[in-house]
């Protein structure tokens, strides 16, 4: 099944994680195994004339981590293991010390990943799994906060400021409560100060995109307190009001309390305020258009580049929507012959609709139900009866890399469109979401789907061409030219032509042409 299995530890400043990958042989990820400790090693980091030393209860509490993670490695027969460390252990002088004792203790050896590294990880990751061409990227960890600057999905900036959540709540808020006033708003002047040297994020005006497990928080928590109506946070997107409300809610809240916040990690209690205040003061610094949330940050990146630089540059960040369809497919039993009929049919008669002016064409529109077209109510294979309810739910709640929530819900409506009350009922939950154009146009584009579908019930690929044309009178008449007798497609084409109906501005007729009687 895994052509190769890669583990990556990550041992950061506030946790120590393995994540085991299966690495298929079209080369999409399988995460396997997620686990970690929370370690806090920043938290042995003392200073011995002036620099920072890791004392040896760090490096023992280190190498017990390991020899449980290494365990799990071996359970899973992995092939390949990158233990990587970044800030703890970057900023420790004693780092060749505690890499010899772990490779003399347990056999691994640990690689330090540098600062310009770990950022340029980060981005990689986030252009291999986001569609935002320019953006400011962040991840936070508990010693260092690297932030990036990326243009044309090109990383043009970056700087790894020598602060994360850890360090900043003992800076801030040592012999104090998590919610102290006063230690916030010298936190937040302080983080202020650090971003505003820098030109280049100064009124950025662009996206800014999040990794790491303190922006999952925080948008977990977001999601639960507002009863988001579908999973997953990456796409996710948040504005100052809502940094600013999950802000409220934490500060609002004792330390005590703070673990029956629903979405919130119990390790991470205590370092949820810093967190959330570094998001906003850097969303105020680069005058940011939005804060999106990305599940893949420096791990993902490490593997990704390592796919890239072994198997001969099998990912390419400009086709991610299209390549997360694929996985979709590789993932769900769709007949795939079958799909490719539906979606040359269905973008030929959406075409022809366009230069019939009755739509307005754009490219997006046209990946979008290309995309649709492909998935159409794949969810009969749990059941055929709700195969329109599993499509839908199926779709609404994978995280698609590409796809924004908005975008991903549309890709749900359109793949899983059976009639205009089923699709309002779906849109229940989403209120606000699409305005009533949109609503109407998609319903629009959800019609020529199920209309396109009914062209192959038989699945013997019967009909060879279609051409749309408006008569004199103003209505239309398709003609559907095929091959030999087409009872079922007759039958259901002609059940199903309201829905291509009222796409039109006026009314339509079906004319069948069989191409195999006149060439006999």
């Amino acid at each position: 099944m895994y052509q190769e299995k890669l583990a990556i530890v990550d041992i950061g400043s506030n946790t120590v994680r393995l994540v085991i990958y299966g690495i298929d042989y079209d080369y999409y990820l399988t995460e396997l195994i997620n686990i970690k400790t929370p370690a806090r090693l920043s938290q042995h980091l003392t200073l011995v004339d002036g620099e920072k030393v890791m004392d040896q209860a760090g490096i023992d509490k280190l190498v017990r981590a390991l020899e449980s993670f290494r365990l799990v490695t071996d359970e899973h027969h992995v092939d390949t293991i990158k233990p990587l460390a970044t800030a703890a252990i970057r900023q420790s002088v004693n780092q060749e010390d505690i890499l010899a004792q772990v490779f003399d203790r347990m056999g691994w050896q640990i690689e330090i990943v540098p600062e310009v590294a770990e950022a340029s990880y980060g981005q990689y990751a986030i252009m291999h799994s986001t569609s935002y061409k320019d953006a400011i990227t962040i991840d936070i960890g508990g010693g260092s906060c690297e932030v990036t600057l990326f243009e044309d999905k090109q990383m043009k900036e970056y700087f790894s400021f020598p602060f994360g959540t850890v360090s900043l709540k003992e800076q801030f808020f040592a012999g104090k409560e998590h919610n102290d006033k006063e230690a916030m708003q010298e936190l937040s002047k302080f983080v202020s100060k650090q971003f505003k040297q820098f030109a280049w994020l100064k009124k950025a005006k662009l996206p800014i995109v999040a990794v790491g497990g303190s922006a999952r928080n925080v948008t977990l928590v977001h999601q639960r307190a507002t009863n988001y109506p579908i999973a997953g946070v990456h796409g996710y997107h948040l504005s100052l009001d809502n940094l600013e409300y999950t802000l409220d809610l934490f500060t609002s809240t004792s330390l005590d309390k703070m673990s029956d916040i629903d979405g919130l990690s119990s390790d991470r209690v205590d370092i949820i305020i810093p967190a959330n205040l570094v998001f906003i003061e850097l969303f105020n610094a680069v005058k940011a258009s939005t804060f999106a949330i990305s599940m893949q940050g420096l791990r993902e990146g490490i593997a990704l580049s390592y796919i890239n630089t072994t198997y001969n540059s099998p990912l390419d960040t400009e086709l991610i929507k299209a390549r997360a369809i694929r996985q979709a497919i590789h993932l769900f039993p769709i007949h795939l012959d079958g799909a490719q009929l539906r979606v040359n049919t269905c973008l030929d008669l959406y075409k022809q609709m366009c230069d019939l002016e009755q739509f307005e064409y754009s490219y997006q529109t046209q990946e979008m139900l290309e995309f649709s077209t492909y998935l159409y109510m794949f969810g009969s294979f749990i059941s055929a009866e709700a195969e329109s309810q599993h499509t839908f739910y199926l779709l609404s709640n994978m995280n698609l890399f590409g796809f924004s929530h908005i975008e991903r819900l549309r890709l749900a409506l359109l793949s899983s469109y059976r009639n205009r009350s089923l699709f309002n009922q779906y849109l229940e939950d989403f209120d606000g979401w699409f305005s009533e154009s949109s609503q109407i146009e998609l319903q629009k584009l959800g019609g020529v789907i199920k209309f396109c579908q009914a062209l192959n019930d038989s699945q013997t690929a019967p009909i060879h061409t279609l051409n749309l044309s408006r008569e004199t009178d103003g209505n239309f008449t398709l003609t559907i030219e095929h091959h030999g007798p087409i009872v079922a497609e007759k039958y259901r084409t002609n059940r199903h032509i309201k829905h291509l109906e009222r796409a039109l501005d006026g009314k339509l007729s079906l004319n069948y042409r069989d191409i195999a009687s006149q060439e006999a």
